[in-house]
Formats: C-alpha cells, sequence, structure tokens
C-alpha cells in the first residue's frame, strides 16, 4: 500500500513538472477554494455553509414516522406531548456547514479539469422551547469536474446522502414502537452541466441515480434493481421484511431518480459586490411511492419542490470568499432529509458563505 501511495505522489510530481510551463498552455495547480463546478444559491442542500433563520408558513414539523408496527404500514409518532404544545411556533435555526472545493486541477488553453470535492453538515434546531435539535444530514459529492471556455461546467461521480434523527427529538420517542424511518442513499451515480451562456445568467441540471449495489432506506423508496450487498437479492424485499411491510411491484421505469435544475442572475452593485436572484427546483421520482407502503403508482406524479431565492453577495477581496445576505422562499420537503415525508413552505433570512 505504501508502494502505491509513494508511485501516486511520484507520479503526480512528474506531472506538475511537466505541466509547470505555462508558456505552453498547460497549467496545474494542487488546491483552488473554489471549484470548477459551482454551487446552487437557492437549492436547500448545496455545499456553503449558511445560518439562516426559518419562518413556516405551512407544515410545522411535529411527527416523526416509525415502521416495524407489525400491521404493514408506516406511522407517525407526535413530537411533542399535546397536539397544541408549540403549535403557533414557526421559527426555526437552520445551520449548515459546506464546503465545494477543488484539487488537482490540470488545464490546457480555455479547458480544466480537476479532482472535486463537495460536502456539507446540514442540521435545524427548533428556535422556541428550548431549542431542540431536530436532526442533522451528511451529504458530500466526490468526482471528476471540467470546465470549457469559461462557460460550461461538468462534473460526474458519487454523491451520499444520509439523515439523522436528533437526540431530543428521538428523547421524546422513547416508548414509540418500531424503528425510525431513516433516509439513507449511501451511492449514487452524480451527474451535473452548468452552462453560462452571457455574464450574468446560469442555468444548471443536475441529476442522480442510486447504483445497483447502493444501500438505500427506506424500504418504499428502493427500487428492484438496488442489490443488498451481502446476500445478492433485492434490497427492497430484504428492508420490506425487516420493516414488516408488503414488498412494491414497481415498474420498470422506476429508478428513485432525483432531477434537480435552476437558474442564476448576478449583477453588480457599486462599492458592495453583486445582487443575485435565483430559482432552484427538484424533481423526486420516490414522490411516486407517497411514501406509504401499498401507494405507488407508476401514473403518480414526481414530487416536485422549488426555492426562490434573491440577496446581496459581499466580496471578500483578500481570499475572494462570497458572503451572502439571503433570503428565500420554499415550497417542498421539509430540509432535514429524515423529514423527507413532510411538506412545508417557509421564508428565510440569514447569512450564506459559498468559497
Amino acid at each position: 500500500m505504501k508502494r502505491i501511495a509513494t508511485t501516486i505522489v511520484l507520479i503526480l510530481l512528474c506531472m506538475a513538472s511537466l505541466v509547470g510551463a505555462d508558456s505552453q498552455g498547460f497549467r496545474f495547480s494542487w488546491f483552488h477554494s473554489t471549484s470548477l463546478f459551482p454551487e446552487s444559491l437557492a437549492n436547500p442542500y448545496s455545499g456553503q455553509s449558511e445560518l439562516k433563520m426559518l419562518f413556516i408558513t405551512e407544515g410545522q414539523p411535529r411527527f416523526i414516522r416509525y415502521a416495524q408496527q407489525n400491521d404493514g404500514t408506516y406511522h407517525d409518532v407526535d413530537l411533542y406531548d399535546s397536539p397544541t404544545k408549540y403549535a403557533d411556533e414557526k421559527m426555526y435555526l437552520h445551520l449548515k456547514t459546506g464546503v465545494n472545493i477543488g484539487a488537482l486541477r490540470f488545464g490546457y488553453k480555455s479547458a480544466e479539469v480537476e479532482f472535486g470535492l463537495q460536502a456539507a453538515i446540514n442540521s435545524i434546531f427548533q428556535g422556541f422551547g428550548g431549542a431542540g435539535n431536530l436532526g442533522f444530514d451528511g451529504i458530500y459529492f466526490i468526482g471528476m469536474q471540467s470546465r470549457l471556455f469559461e462557460m460550461v461546467s461538468l462534473r460526474v461521480g458519487l454523491k451520499h446522502y444520509s439523515g439523522h434523527y436528533g437526540d431530543e427529538a428521538l428523547e421524546k420517542q422513547r416508548s414509540a414502537p418500531g424503528k425510525p424511518i431513516e433516509y439513507v442513499r449511501d451511492n449514487n451515480l452524480h451527474f451535473g452541466l452548468s452552462a453560462t451562456p452571457i455574464a450574468p445568467l446560469r442555468i444548471y441540471a443536475e441529476a442522480n441515480l442510486p447504483m445497483s449495489n447502493t444501500w438505500m432506506h427506506p424500504a418504499v423508496h428502493i427500487p428492484w434493481h438496488i442489490i443488498k450487498r451481502t446476500s445478492g437479492k433485492p434490497l427492497h424485499q430484504e428492508e420490506a421484511g425487516r420493516e414488516k411491510i408488503a414488498t412494491t411491484d414497481f415498474a420498470d421505469s422506476f429508478r428513485a431518480w432525483i432531477i434537480n435544475t435552476g437558474v442564476e442572475y448576478t449583477f453588480g452593485i457599486p462599492f458592495v459586490g453583486a445582487g443575485f436572484a435565483a430559482f432552484d427546483l427538484v424533481l423526486h421520482q420516490d414522490g411516486q411511492t407517497k411514501h406509504q407502503p401499498g401507494l405507488y403508482d407508476a401514473k403518480n406524479p414526481w414530487e416536485l419542490e422549488y426555492t426562490i431565492a434573491a440577496g446581496v453577495q459581499l466580496l471578500d477581496m483578500q481570499t475572494g470568499g462570497k458572503g451572502m445576505l439571503h433570503f428565500s422562499y420554499h415550497d417542498g420537503r421539509f430540509p432535514l432529509l429524515n423529514y423527507f415525508y413532510q411538506r412545508t413552505s417557509y421564508l428565510s433570512f440569514g447569512f450564506a458563505f459559498n468559497m
């Protein structure tokens, strides 16, 4: 293993020395705090750091969904000991730490390619009643990224999603039967395309598809092409048995795709930096299941969510980092993975930092 690692380092050093002559059009750099593939300014799960206040206008998260209760379905268990407790509270704190970096970047004239890493830890706290933690998520992308003519960026690699309930939320659920449903997509093939047809305007589209040997939860979302690594059997069948629900007869077209697209417009503001307006749209094929056993139908629509954002970018003249005053409106899933079944809408205001 040491010999392999040493060989890789030596090859990289040799390549770096060979492309050091920028006069020939070749370039090499070890690290960039700014990725070749920009992060969305509006998507709640983007790889940028954020501290925002959410003001729920509809769909307050008030329950956790459970399985394994021996009646073949999922059940919602109240987070609170009274149906009216905190029912009029609308404020939540959204805290996310994220990075979107590039490494081992090679360039030749107007083309560049790099090893990319985008990752975020996403968490939400109540803004009331002791500021209990509802949960936290881990999200990352790892793969290759490229940019052509300063106008088009591409990415391909693996993306991971995993949701975790907060201990304070689960503490209230001690007596609940069964196990809480968790949202996990361990390995997804991820593809992205970003284009800047004119300097102020960016359009993008991304898609990810669970690999055949990935690990997924809950059972009702798992397509038949997913195989359990340890047994070689369909993971949907195995997990449905563990959750004590009936298996689903999925159509061949069901692959649990996630499609994400959006548009951003940025304009200069003298002596300040820049302003921006953004729109982000996400389509979830797993919405065809309605997140309950027995409700899947290939004719059901994909679940749609969208976010509209605007704000002001404040440029750090020393590092090039962008601090943003950020306003948004979201209609869709509550922005914690384990609350995927909770439709909500909210207004938000806060500060974000995008490398």
